[in-house]
């Protein structure tokens, strides 16, 4: 009986349509039976039920970071139906319709979050893996898949003989993941990524609902655009849809941009660490940025150069305030002698042990800190501070290993940090690191000597001599760097000397005054 109703409804409304060359009346009635399906109890039952298995299968793919069981809930979803219906609903001016798929959307998409968020609080234990996280960092890439694969689902609905690619459309633009991720994220209590993944639904949502709408209206389901404003509440829709979809491209193409800008600093930045380590037998084992702070992690034989070094190569890079902290790995073996007997405390032996070391090598003029003793079956980790590396010593790890009693592998983390925010730095490694940066790897100038005179009361008097072939670029930058760089007021000289002078040694060396 509705369906007889329906089909009525549909004839009647199809009188609007002319027949053109890209559809018939009759061939119109049936893309819109697919399209705007009758939404009676039985319909909204199937959906539901579909519905839920799908939202099961995927946080149930997500808990356990499975790509396949993931797809299977793509494949079974039925929330693009509405959508479309929705959009068609729309584009032909058929605001009770609009409605209808409108509440369907709203009302599923409210219970698969909440139905995630139930089942993830379910599961015995969760770990955030790389599906759930890979869907919380929605990019303009994101948005472009969902415009296209819109577009792909309402022209494979309006063309039967196409339509076999809409299980394909439905992997390519996933509505229901997300919307898991987000009822996971949420039980987790991950505000944050939470936010991440229903902005990846919100993408994936409007902009398949453009993009379907402006299909229908190019291929002819939606024979002209006169059909938007016939009734001025689904124009405001349209013209809504589209301020959103806009609105959503702006923060994704500023994810883009700045996931972009900092891929191409990351790779500088590990350009510059592998000419800082230069030919040591030495490997970056980890890289972390965060802001202009730069933790490197390296493992080797060789001692690490000094962190000031790197510091001075990421100026560029990362401006002025460039911060560099070094951990580095050695490891040696360590066995004990015949007949010693355990430690009854072993940490506290080899703290000792340690200690001992430490004031061994701090007569030699190395300073370092002891920060951390760890002593688990047959693993001694140490964690020492200082602006030099610790010398190789074979002997330590035989030395703790006596002590403890037991056959030992010894690894001590050296970190080494350089802060140009720190208050006790002198004032000349500041200017001249600041200085060598600005020259950078510029073969036509070169540093000849940077000197302070001052204090932060009476003032600092900076002076820098340089030798450039013809006049260096960018020395108001290098004034105001060096002006800004101590407390107080500063005074900056630069002079310049031509480098084919310095290539002379024998010649006199003019020095003109250039500040």
């Amino acid at each position: 009986m509705n369906e007889g109703r329906r089909n009525r409804s549909l004839v009647e409304f199809s009188r609007l349509f002319a027949d053109d060359e890209r559809f018939d009346r009759d061939e119109r009635i049936e893309v819109l039976k697919r399209l705007i399906p009758d939404q009676d109890q039985k319909w909204l039952v199937r959906f539901f039920l579909m519905l839920t298995l799908s939202v099961t299968i995927a946080v149930m793919g997500l808990a356990a970071n499975s790509v396949a069981v993931v797809i299977g809930a793509m494949l079974i979803a039925p929330l693009m139906t509405p959508i479309m219906s929705f959009s068609a609903a729309v584009g032909l001016g058929l605001g009770r319709r609009a409605i209808q798929a409108a509440v369907v959307v709203g009302i599923g998409s409210l219970w698969s979050l909440v139905y995630s968020i139930v089942l993830s609080r379910l599961l015995p234990s969760l770990e955030l893996g790389s599906e759930i996280l890979g869907r919380t960092s929605p990019d303009i890439r994101d948005l472009v898949v969902a415009i296209a694969a819109g577009a792909a689902g309402a022209y494979a609905v309006a063309h039967e003989d196409v339509s076999a690619t809409l299980p394909g459309v439905a992997v390519a633009v996933a509505l229901v993941p997300p919307l898991a991720a987000t009822g996971i994220l949420i039980g987790a209590r991950e505000g944050v990524l939470a936010e991440g993944s229903a902005l990846l639904y919100a993408t994936n949502l409007f902009a398949i609902a453009f993009s379907a709408l402006a299909t229908l209206l190019i291929t002819g389901v939606i024979p002209t655009a006169r059909f938007f404003f016939r009734d001025s509440r689904m124009a405001a829709v349209v013209i809504g849809i589209f301020i959103a979809t806009v609105a959503i491209a702006i923060p994704l193409t500023s994810r883009s941009l700045n996931a972009a800008a900092s891929s191409r600093q990351q790779s500088d930045i590990l350009t510059e660490v592998e000419l800082w380590l230069g030919n040591k037998d030495l490997e970056v084992t980890t890289l972390d940025v965060i802001g202009a702070a730069v933790t490197v992690e390296i493992t080797g034989l060789d001692e690490p150069p000094e962190a000031y070094a790197l510091a001075t190569r990421l100026v560029p890079v990362l401006g002025a305030d460039a911060e560099v902290t070094v951990r580095w790995d050695a490891r040696a073996q360590g066995s004990a002698s015949a007949g010693t007997p355990p430690a009854a405390d072993p940490t506290e032996v080899a703290t000792a042990v340690l200690n001992d070391w430490l004031a061994d090598i701090t007569s030699e003029g190395i300073m370092l800190e002891l920060l951390e003793v760890t002593v688990t079956e047959g693993q001694v980790d140490v964690v020492v501070s200082g602006p030099a590396a610790p010398p190789s010593s074979p002997e330590l790890a035989n030395n703790v290993a006596d002590a403890i009693g037991a056959t030992v592998t010894l690894d001590i983390r050296w970190i080494q940090s350089f802060d140009p925010t720190l208050a006790n730095e002198p004032p000349v490694d500041r200017v001249d690191r600041l200085v060598n940066a600005w020259v950078g790897r510029r073969s036509n100038v070169r540093v000849l000597s940077t000197a302070v005179n001052g204090s932060s009361s009476s003032g600092w008097n900076v002076l820098v001599d340089l030798a450039a072939a013809g006049q260096p670029l960018g020395l108001d930058t290098l004034r105001n760097v060096l002006g800004e760089a101590l407390p107080g007021t500063v005074s900056v000289s630069i002079r310049t000397t031509p480098l084919e002078v310095i290539d002379q040694p024998d010649t006199p060396v003019p020095v003109p005054s250039m500040g």
